[in-house]
């Protein structure tokens, strides 16, 4: 039952959340995903290991594709080019069953998680 009632809170939240509450929801379960795949990997659990990475992987390629070229100028094509890294590195991560591109990853989303709790909240005033 809880697991039922979490999914429809989950559902809701996403549903009615604004643009900038998304991207972060976003990071945070990429960040989520990078640390259960690491646990994974820790434990020699491949298929967890697997799932989890590849979960990240598309989560940062969500984040790529979203990106506003046009408006975004020099911010959008750096930020394209660290999600090109950071894919790269979930599935050097997955090949290798390796922690440290893993380590590397989630530093940098958690940097970019900052930096984006920052400017959502600047908007909201």
């Amino acid at each position: 039952m809880q697991t039922a009632a979490y999914a429809q809170y989950r559902a809701i939240t996403t549903e009615t959340a604004g643009p900038g509450d998304l991207l972060l929801q976003l990071y945070q379960a990429a960040i989520k995903n990078v640390g259960q795949g690491r646990l994974a990997v820790e434990c020699a659990n491949v298929p967890a290991a697997h799932t989890h990475i590849v979960r990240a992987q598309n989560i940062v390629l969500e984040l790529q594709r979203t990106l506003d070229h046009e408006k975004g100028g020099e911010l959008a094509a750096t930020l394209d080019s660290l999600y090109t890294f950071m894919r790269q590195r979930l599935v050097d991560a997955n090949i290798e069953k390796a922690v440290e591109p893993l380590d590397e990853v989630q530093g940098l989303l958690r940097q970019l998680l900052a930096a984006w709790q920052v400017a959502v909240r600047e908007t909201r005033r």
